[in-house]
């Protein structure tokens, strides 16, 4: 009897604990689309994926509120949709309440080892603190022969056809992998040409044709990338090159763990985070970091489509790097950029960021404030949100840079000129709060770590092609989805990894 007693107070305690917990959030009552519309087994997310990037989180968001609930794959607990920016900025500083997701982390260790992108907590603040000085403008300064180079490569290889028709994915993943090569350890892939590029090539290549699966991600395998690139940064690291004071990134980081006394990242961080550089899986460290260069080639990518659908853009670009005798030196570049004209291929990356979107786990309950108060199902009004521990959150970069409540009905499109036009772009209030007022490099102390690299490699390869270059758009569909994992791919009949464009000479026209 008395067992029995016992076994219900228990009981009675576990219920009510159940409910206490339950009114100590906000999730229930939170908006969103209907249950009806969702799968028993995938959820919502299903349905989501299947879509263009980011399209029905874009709609759902519009309809239903800056912040939603939707029903996650795999009966796990419902996830938060995050499209208001004072929720993301506290989630993206606060890195030791919101973490990304453990899950992934075997997976991230597995393609790309315990760098940077796998790093949490002090582990990460380290191994960041160590790397930081890589990416200083004055190294920056001296890796502009390398970035001149790769990009020269890339207009000769867009030239020898005259006028065609052209994928250009492939051409620009050689261009982007060259650079990675020779500002991350003085390695030369010769343009797509070297065994060990044509097999990094064909690794990412299938890892976006898997992630076009839903749950493809999750299946896929470590791939060839970490293992040719770590080779080439322990070769590197034995063979003492760094002793030659070259001008690259592991260069430097071995000339300060020397100075040091070895009190730097250890030759396994070292390799991990070098192989790291070369993988498609930039999504991972959620701050779409520019150290992984190879991500520009998407970026770059979907700029050289927008002009190429913008001829009037195009020609303005040509004419301003034309005006400064096309002086594409480093002090050439930044006075072209004080025009800025030459800057609008990166208005591009609120339109089509790398990558769409970032995921976070709640360690602790907590509470998040809103921009914009949100109706809950049950006709409350919330100016700030309860979050309990465990919570998952999808933050869409893409629909927070999109929000046609913010930019209007032609959200979605490509207009630089909003930026050039007084007036035209929203209060800084009613914008994301990373760079530039997007997204594109993530925010707080996971933001992109090698914004720089990016941001100057993004203005110099788009100036140095379009010096003799014109690109035109061609009568295909290009769709855009999220493969691997959130990362942006134009897409042409079911197939990703392509986007052709019409390419012609100057001089013919």
């Amino acid at each position: 009897m008395f067992a029995a007693s016992c076994f219900f107070i228990g009981l009675a305690l576990l219920v009510a604990r159940y409910f206490i917990r339950r009114d100590q959030d906000d999730v229930r009552y939170a908006p969103g689309p209907s249950l009806a519309n969702a799968s028993w087994i995938w959820g919502h997310e299903l349905e989501a994926f299947q879509g263009q990037a980011m399209e029905l989180y874009g709609k759902w968001i519009y309809k239903y509120g800056p912040l939603i609930k939707i029903k996650a794959a795999l009966l796990q607990s419902d996830i938060l949709v995050v499209g208001d920016h004072a929720a993301a900025q506290q989630i993206f500083a606060d890195t030791n309440t919101y973490v990304k997701s453990p899950t992934f982390r075997p997976l991230v260790e597995n393609i790309m080892g315990k760098g940077l992108v796998w790093a949490e907590g002090q582990e990460h603040a380290f191994q960041r603190r160590m790397l930081t000085g890589a990416f200083t403008p004055e190294n920056l300064k001296e890796m502009m022969n390398d970035f001149l180079e790769c990009a020269e490569k890339f207009e000769n290889a867009l030239s020898n056809g005259g006028s065609a028709t052209t994928n250009i994915v492939p051409l620009s993943s050689a261009c982007t992998l060259d650079v990675i090569g020779r500002v991350a350890f003085g390695h030369d892939f010769d343009f797509g040409k070297s065994t060990e590029s044509q097999e990094i090539a064909a690794s990412w290549h299938n890892l976006a044709s898997v992630g076009m699966t839903f749950g493809g991600f999750y299946l896929q395998a470590q791939g060839s990338v970490k293992v040719i690139t770590g080779k080439f940064a322990l070769q590197f690291i034995q063979d003492g090159l760094y002793n030659e004071k070259r001008k690259n990134i592991l260069s430097f980081l071995l000339r300060n763990q020397k100075e040091n006394l070895g009190m730097g990242l250890s030759t396994a961080q070292l390799i991990d985070n070098h192989s790291g550089l070369q993988t498609p899986y930039s999504w991972l460290n959620t701050p779409i970091p520019a150290l992984l260069v190879s991500k520009q080639r998407l970026v770059l990518n979907f700029a050289l489509l927008e002009l190429a659908r913008n001829p009037d853009m195009q020609s303005k670009l040509r004419d301003e790097v034309i005006q400064f005798g096309g002086d594409l030196s480093y002090d050439g570049i930044q006075k072209l950029s004080e025009l800025r004209e030459l800057t609008s291929p990166l208005f591009s990356l609120r339109v089509n960021p790398p990558a769409v979107m970032t995921e976070r786990v709640a360690m602790k309950d907590d509470v998040l404030p809103l921009t914009t108060p949100i109706r809950t199902k049950d006709g409350k009004v919330l100016t700030s949100f309860r979050v309990k521990k465990g919570q998952v959150f999808h933050i869409p970069f893409l629909t927070l840079q999109t929000n046609a409540h913010v930019w209007g009905a032609d959200a979605a499109e490509f207009k630089p000129e909003r930026w050039l036009t007084p007036g035209a772009v929203p209060s800084l209030n009613e914008l994301p709060r990373g760079w530039s007022s997007l997204l594109a490099f993530c925010d707080g102390p996971r933001n992109c770590i090698g914004f720089r690299l990016a941001l100057f490699e993004f203005k110099i390869i788009p100036a140095t092609l379009i010096r003799a270059l014109e690109f035109h758009p061609t009568d295909a569909v290009i769709t855009r989805k999220n493969s691997p994992g959130p990362t942006l791919q134009p897409v042409v009949d079911g197939k990703c990894g392509i986007l052709p464009l019409r390419i012609s000479l100057i001089s013919q026209n």
